[in-house]
């Protein structure tokens, strides 16, 4: 069996592999398994990711009386995000923390995406706070109130399969990935504006969520600073009415 350093070294060698690369179908909604790839295949696609992060997830542990309430919250937020990002044909394929990603591919992206963002706004604050605060009653002392931030951005980018046998999963290389992350790390910057949305997703979105009864649903654009370049997004305080 070869060593630590000897599979390090190996790892490092790799660096300068060349990738195998194919372009994904753009009018599907699948996304590669990374079962599927190989450790030098690399998929091109045309791509929507999906950031929602919980807020203030430090103060959740403060308020709490024990970790289980905390798990409790935590799990329900994000079973209840992958559920709505799935009923959108959206795919998960990272979990960070309290934070779960959601890749859209195929027709309409940019407006399913949307749309999953305005379910899980209102699915936290309609249907899983309330219940929060009648079940758990330090939570409801304590003023704690479950919120989210949810980061969308639309590009091409490359998916490789990342890690090592029976442990590996989709590397997401490009803008849409980063930006969404950036995105939704906004949180309480955008005053109560809990999606925010990169410029070219908003200039693919359908009707349905952009307009609520004549009045258009999104602020800005407003600029953001990301790896010494600038990205215009949008924010918005709406909340879909129902699943």
């Amino acid at each position: 069996m070869a060593t630590l350093k000897e599979q390090v070294d190996e790892a490092v060698e790799e660096v300068s592999k060349t990738w195998t690369k194919t372009t994904w179908l753009t009018t599907t909604t699948a996304v590669p398994d990374p079962d599927d790839m190989g450790y030098s295949d690399a998929k091109v696609v045309q791509a929507t990711y999906l950031y929602s992060d919980l807020i203030d997830s430090s103060g959740l542990v403060k308020a709490a009386d024990t970790h289980e309430e905390v798990a409790s919250v935590m799990s329900t937020f994000l079973k209840v995000a992958v559920r709505i990002i799935r009923a959108e044909n959206g795919h998960i394929r990272s979990f960070d923390g309290d934070r779960v990603m959601g890749v859209f591919t195929g027709a309409n992206r940019k407006t399913r995406s949307v749309r999953a963002a305005m379910k899980i706004e209102y699915a936290v604050s309609r249907l899983i706070d309330p219940e929060i605060q009648s079940v758990f009653k330090s939570l409801q002392d304590a003023g704690w109130h479950i919120r989210a931030m949810t980061g969308i951005a639309t590009s091409e980018a490359l998916l490789v399969r990342a890690g090592i046998r029976n442990n590996s999963d989709l590397l997401s290389v490009g803008l849409g990935p980063n930006l969404a992350a950036k995105l939704s790390d906004l949180r309480d910057t955008l005053a109560g504006h809990h999606i925010a949305i990169g410029k070219g997703t908003y200039n693919g979105l359908g009707e349905s969520v952009i307009m609520s009864k004549g009045k258009d649903m999104w602020t800005g654009p407003y600029s953001l600073s990301m790896g010494g370049g600038s990205y215009n997004y949008y924010t918005s305080n709406y909340r879909w009415t129902s699943l």
